[in-house]
């Protein structure tokens, strides 16, 4: 099965004391611009990287699961409710089966026992045969590292297992009304693979073994 993993957004949702209404929303929605793979190309604004990966890889009729990892912040939980609305709209027009969004609840923290509590209970969400997505755009910085070892983790353990796309939304802040862009890494944890084959069997000097595959 195809699966798609995330880290929910934890930018700041403003409400207004007295009627609850949001004021103010720090996370942009806008279109990606697709660097690099034609298949995350999405017409349509969102405030999450992962829509247009499931937009491009989930095909109509199949089944697909989306898990999103969610920090205990309240707003992280508003910006999975926004998850859940744009998944609902993307399913009603590609056709494809899926229960929805499956927070996978976890403490706010950046300690290690954080990360080893979203890579242990990534794991049971990872079953042979499957197919792995993933966005590495949110959460604080070791979240999607716990995340991205947990897809590794099912993909080198687990049997038939592979990765299908690994993307990451970039918004440069250095310029006024710069484009958000999405762009594919998957090949650069396929490289990570391959370094590690060359550091377990000792050669010293990668590069030009690294640049014969560039090639």
């Amino acid at each position: 099965m195809k699966k798609f993993f995330m880290i929910a957004p934890l930018q700041p949702v403003f409400l207004d004391s007295e009627t609850g209404e949001v004021i103010k929303d720090l996370l942009c929605s806008s279109i990606y611009q697709a660097a690099g793979n034609r298949k995350l190309m999405y017409q349509h604004k969102t405030r999450f990287p992962l829509i247009p990966v499931i937009n491009g890889y989930a095909l109509e009729g199949e089944e697909i699961r989306v898990i999103a990892v969610t920090p205990d912040t309240k707003s992280a939980w508003y910006h999975i409710e926004q998850l859940k609305e744009e998944l609902a709209g993307l399913q009603e027009r590609k056709k494809f089966v899926c229960r929805g969004v499956e927070p996978v609840r976890v403490t706010y923290a950046g300690d290690v026992e954080t990360q080893i509590e979203i890579f242990q209970k990534l794991l049971p969400f990872v079953e042979d045969g499957d197919i792995l997505y993933g966005c590495l755009t949110y959460g604080n910085k070791p979240m999607p590292i716990a995340e991205l070892m947990a897809i590794q983790y099912g993909y080198r353990t687990l049997r038939n297992v592979s990765i299908g796309c690994l993307v990451y939304g970039e918004l440069d802040h250095s310029r006024e009304e710069a484009p958000m862009t999405l762009f594919d890494i998957t090949a650069l944890i396929q490289l990570d693979e391959i370094v590690r084959v060359l550091a377990e069997r000792k050669v010293r000097d990668p590069r030009a073994i690294l640049e014969r595959l560039i090639r």
